[in-house]
């Protein structure tokens, strides 16, 4: 079976996918019903010379059995003049016609019956012609929105796919923000290790930090060991 035969042939949910191994569908379409129509008239040309072949045999076979019929009238009438002579070889050429036709009448019915299957099968093939018109269409159609629902979905695809360009500002915020990170850090670890600086010694040189009652008993104690380191 050929490709169009099939596409002709199959359901809704197949025509997509045969459809889309065509380059161009409606052309080929166009072409496969072209092609259908030179089918169907070479086919009418060759039933035309067979019913001219038919025609010719029958009247063929009509003018033998006429003739047969002829000579055995020219029997009947060489008995009534009591020529038997002529009567017998009367009767024998009527002999000869009736063989001729009996002959003839086979190939006749059979080129008769050739001819109407022919008929019958350029029937089937005008059929088949509207058919394809019928679906051309249709699988048109079919086709026209496989096509669009394909651009869709891939113009969907390029909206959301990820391109090289997102990827890149993705990375460089990650960083940017890892490196704020990482300036907080440390921001932190420097103010830790300067909390015991010199800076902060001298700034705090002016004050003990203690209460004047105790720097009093201070002073008393360091007066008492000056004294006796001096008695020793």
């Amino acid at each position: 079976m050929s490709i169009f035969k099939r596409i002709f042939k199959i359901g809704e949910a197949s025509v997509n996918k045969v459809v889309d191994k065509m380059e161009n569908p409606e052309l080929m379409l166009d072409q496969a019903i072209r092609d259908k129509e030179k089918q169907i008239r070479e086919a009418k040309k060759s039933v035309q010379e067979c019913i001219a072949t038919e025609r010719q045999t029958k009247t063929l076979l009509e003018k033998e059995k006429a003739d047969k019929f002829a000579w055995e009238q020219k029997a009947e009438a060489a008995m009534r003049s009591n020529r038997e002579d002529l009567a017998v070889k009367a009767l024998q050429r009527a002999t000869e016609h009736e063989q001729k036709a009996a002959a003839l009448e086979p190939n006749w019915q059979s080129q008769r019956d050739s001819v109407d299957e022919l008929k019958k099968d350029i029937i089937s093939m005008e059929n088949q012609l509207a058919e394809y018109k019928r679906n051309k269409d249709f699988i048109l159609a079919q086709s026209k929105a496989a096509s669009v629902k394909k651009d869709i979905y891939e113009a969907k695809a390029r909206i959301t796919k990820k391109h090289n360009a997102d990827d890149l500002m993705a990375r460089l915020q990650a960083k940017a923000e890892r490196q704020a990170y990482e300036a907080d850090a440390a921001k932190e670890m420097a103010q830790d290790m300067t909390a015991d600086s010199l800076e902060d010694e001298f700034a705090n040189l002016g004050s003990s930090g203690n209460s004047p009652e105790v720097n009093d008993k201070l002073a008393a104690l360091k007066a008492k060991m000056g004294n006796q380191s001096e008695n020793a």
